[in-house]
């Protein structure tokens, strides 16, 4: 039995001659205070521990940020740890900025370290759901491949970000293994608006639909690599009707600290554009503009970012060009667009 900090644990447990685990039952499993969960481990005879988890509520909160972060810590001394079989079924996980998970229902495996299976549904936002899986050919590199029908509210169960509002979301990413090597990954996010981001809202001022109900975005294409305590954001490109942006950065989970930056390009400029062509212009109606580009950055930590937006000259063609050519799933692409369920 045990209690305290919050945490409740109370049941029995069984070891061998050499102090190792054989068996435990907990039917009162909380590390958090408001925990309603159970637990039951048995090892196989090849060391495999088998756990299974059921409950009504849990508080991810604390396993949410280990997981986004990892550890800082040194990738030699690193470990393999245990090799496990969890099975969890939990009504209720709490996560950041006020979001949970529902109707979890988990299963991963993991070997020496490496995750070698996982299998995730679960609830999400008002109606979203979530779903997981590792997907590859026997044999090949495995990928874990994460999607959602509301990337915003999944931001903000992770902290991530909180000012995103709706959106299809996937993610692929190679599995975590017990060295700490990097892992690289790709974020999709499609048909999403930013509300409440003061500063992108003035980027878009001078758009014919105005800011109103928050800026909208067709998509966003982001690759990153994942290392201990960091992640690096590269190569991202976001693009809407209003306003497109490039996106590079780094996100220090072990110092607290986010620093991102890239350009704005207000794309209603694009078709304004056309009024400058002869004929073409009257046709549109004799429509007037220029494209022009601002730098910005993102600073402080990854729970409360601050944009700062800084107006600069008018962008090439060429890079405008990027917007329009926004890059899919391309032939080789180690992290495709995922195909239809």
């Amino acid at each position: 039995m045990f209690d305290g900090g919050g945490a409740s644990i109370r049941g029995s447990a069984e070891t061998d001659a050499n102090g190792d685990l054989l068996t435990a039952s907990f039917p009162v499993f909380g590390m958090s205070d408001g925990d309603k969960a159970t637990l039951r481990v048995e090892r196989t005879p090849d060391a495999l521990y088998k756990a299974i988890i059921r409950g009504d509520v849990y508080d991810g909160r604390g396993f949410v940020k280990t997981s986004m972060s990892g550890s800082s810590g040194d990738s030699k001394q690193r470990r393999p740890g245990i090799d496990i079989d969890l099975d969890a079924k939990v009504g209720a996980v709490a996560g950041l900025k006020g979001e949970s998970l529902r109707n979890v229902d988990l299963h991963l495996l993991r070997r020496g370290g490496t995750l070698r299976s996982l299998a995730l549904n679960a609830k999400i936002g008002s109606d979203g759901t979530l779903v997981g899986e590792m997907r590859g050919r026997s044999g090949e590199r495995q990928t874990v491949y994460i999607e959602s029908t509301d990337a915003g509210a999944l931001f903000r169960f992770t902290d991530t970000y909180s000012r995103m509002i709706g959106g299809q979301m996937w993610v692929a990413m190679d599995p975590p293994n017990s060295d700490g090597a990097a892992q690289d990954g790709l974020i999709n996010v499609t048909d999403f608006t930013v509300r409440g981001e003061a500063a992108l809202d003035r980027v878009v001022a001078g758009a014919p639909s105005g800011p109103n109900n928050g800026v909208q975005f067709s998509r966003m294409r982001v690759g990153f690599t994942r290392a201990p305590g960091k992640m690096s954001i590269h190569e991202g490109l976001v693009s809407g009707p209003m306003v497109g942006a490039t996106i590079d950065g780094v996100m220090d989970y072990a110092n607290n600290d986010l620093r991102m930056r890239g350009t704005f390009v207000p794309l209603y400029g694009l078709n304004s554009a056309f009024g400058e062509i002869p004929i073409v212009g009257f046709l549109l109606g004799g429509k007037e503009g220029l494209i022009g580009s601002m730098t910005y950055e993102v600073v402080g930590s990854p729970g409360a970012p601050v944009l700062r937006v800084n107006p600069i000259s008018m962008v090439a063609p060429g890079f405008v060009r990027k917007f329009l050519e926004f890059p899919s799933s391309v032939q080789g692409d180690r992290f495709p667009d995922p195909w239809p369920r």
